[in-house]
């Protein structure tokens, strides 16, 4: 937003004392291409706060994923252990 304003302070001062319309032109070119850098970076920046919450998301997804691991993990301990219980209790009344 400042480049634009700046390049319209520059467009005014340009017209008022250039007075010619090929300057003019490039005034007005140059006011183009200012707010098309400025709607490409806005764009860029849409780009990055997108990727930053798919990031977060994954992040979230990652988290949970490693929960559930750890989760199935103890679970398998809990079955195992409990097998091996089992197992020594049939041994020792055999």
């Amino acid at each position: 937003m400042q480049l634009i304003i700046a390049v319209m302070l520059m467009f005014a001062v340009l017209t008022g004392f250039a007075g010619c319309s090929g300057s003019e032109d490039q005034a007005r070119q140059a006011v183009l291409k200012a707010q098309e850098a400025e709607l490409k970076a806005e764009q860029a920046e849409a780009a990055a706060n997108r990727a930053r919450a798919a990031a977060q998301q994954a992040q979230i997804a990652a988290d949970r994923a490693q929960k559930a691991v750890e989760d199935a993990a103890r679970e398998i301990n809990r079955v195992a252990e409990h097998l091996d219980r089992i197992d020594q209790a049939q041994g020792a009344s055999d």
